[in-house]
């Protein structure tokens, strides 16, 4: 496996957590007995599959099953996806050059167009393959001032530029901005951020959370295995003081997202 390759089972240490923010997402979709009953949906950055099941299952009725479609880059995610049960379509392919066949009446993404760069095309780019009615719902982390994320330079400043260099995924626009993007194509524009508190145990386990998503770049970025030692143990020791441990073992560990649902005009 490659130092850049996504690690499903370390993903997956907070599952629970990390599919929350898309139960919260789907939950404030239209379903069908509120008259919204896609035909074609698709799910960018689908990961194992985990959140493309949920869709399915809010979707599907007696008289109506939706077609699914799962997209990712991953092909270790890929490989546990197509392991599931569901009556899933499973496509690895990359979300920025992605296009659909067929207009879409709803486009999903939990927690992966933070990884594709250029928002203000990419955004138009999606809502452009919606049917007029269509949904577009996303979330993604908006996190990136936070200890976890802004102590990732001091944890690595012998290599200064290479993790400045690799951090660059992680950028995204301001609400405004996701709001001026969407409203090329949609209406009905709903924005809203919520911070999670999670509850997390172990002994680093806010680096255990962030080592297998955002510290995946600045870790391939590093010149050797000695400078990545070096590195996750400050970031260890950073992230210790950051978010100490409480005498119960529990480790509070706030995350904040950013949503957004729009409608094609």
């Amino acid at each position: 496996m490659s130092k850049t390759s996504w690690d499903p089972a370390r993903y997956s240490l907070f599952g629970d957590e990390r599919r929350r923010p898309a139960v919260d997402l789907i939950a404030r979709l239209p379903k069908p007995g509120d008259g919204f009953a896609p035909d074609h949906i698709v799910d960018l950055g689908c990961g194992p599959g985990d959140v493309t099941a949920l869709l399915a299952g809010a979707f599907a009725t007696a008289g109506h099953t939706p077609t699914i479609t799962g997209i990712d880059t991953s092909p270790d995610m890929m490989a546990i996806a197509r392991t599931r049960p569901e009556s899933i379509t499973w496509q690895q392919d990359d979300i920025a050059t992605w296009q659909s066949p067929v207009p879409l009446d709803l486009i999903f993404s939990n927690a992966a167009l933070n990884w594709v760069p250029d928002h203000a095309a990419l955004i138009p780019h999606l809502t452009g393959q919606l049917r007029p009615g269509g949904l577009i719902a996303i979330q993604i982390p908006n996190n990136f001032l936070a200890p976890s994320h802004n102590m990732i330079g001091s944890a690595g400043k012998e290599w200064q530029d290479a993790v400045a260099e690799a951090q660059k995924h992680s950028r995204i626009m301001r609400p405004g901005d996701y709001f001026e993007a969407l409203s090329v194509d949609c209406d009905a524009i709903d924005l809203w951020q919520t911070q999670y508190c999670h509850l997390l145990r172990g002994e680093d386990p806010v680096f255990d959370w962030v080592h297998s998503t955002t510290l995946r770049p600045i870790l391939a970025a590093l010149p050797d295995d000695a400078a990545r030692e070096i590195f996750c143990g400050r970031y260890k020791a950073l992230m210790k003081q950051a978010y100490p441990p409480r005498p119960d073992g529990v480790t509070l560990f706030p995350f904040n997202r950013l949503f957004m649902i729009a409608r094609k005009r």
